[in-house]
């Protein structure tokens, strides 16, 4: 295994600790509250979009497969069958951060305006991944007509959309200041 793998395995296992802090912040933040929720999803997302841009596809999917199962352990989802929703959410937000995120996949310098761009559409995707997601839960496990279920998860999914802006506007200023070196980008 390279020295590079290596530096990314790393780099992935510390922004996964990094993501369970921010999961541990619930109690200090007042438990299960509104602030608590924008505050610790913009850092989780902020984590997922980290671990895209600056490790890579797979680091990004490794986190979004992780933090949904953390928050499931800690008693933060309230049904266990929107976990595969949670992580589908994630993993296209990593997607489209993975692929489009960066004109220059060798450098972590933003482009604002397409980080901009790239980081709206992710949210919104997300968004509606996760909001047909809870649909369907919904639909299924507490059976509601779909056209109950649909706007009930809109109106509660919109959050996602705001989580997702806040970190694209954090990590758009984190990233370009964080050891490129390390796994393996131009500064």
């Amino acid at each position: 295994m390279s020295s590079q793998n290596i530096r990314k395995m790393v780099t992935t296992a510390l922004i996964i600790a990094l993501a369970i802090v921010f999961q541990m912040l619930r109690p200090v933040l007042g438990g299960s509250n509104i602030i608590s929720t924008y505050i610790i999803g913009s850092l989780v997302n902020l984590c997922l979009i980290v671990a895209a841009v600056a490790v890579g596809l797979w680091s990004g999917i490794v986190v979004a497969v992780i933090t949904p199962l953390i928050a499931l352990m800690q008693g933060h989802v309230a049904l266990v069958q929107l976990v595969p929703w949670i992580i589908a959410g994630n993993a296209v937000l990593v997607l489209i951060y993975a692929f489009f995120g960066m004109k220059d996949k060798t450098s972590l310098s933003v482009s604002w305006p397409r980080w901009a761009i790239v980081g709206v559409i992710a949210a919104v995707v997300k968004f509606a991944v996760m909001a047909f997601g809870q649909s369907t839960v919904l639909t299924s496990v507490k059976s509601l007509t779909f056209g109950v279920a649909f706007p009930t998860s809109v109106s509660a999914q919109v959050v996602q959309i705001i989580t997702a802006v806040i970190a694209m506007i954090i990590s758009g200023i984190v990233l370009p200041m964080l050891p490129a070196k390390v796994v393996g980008k131009n500064a």
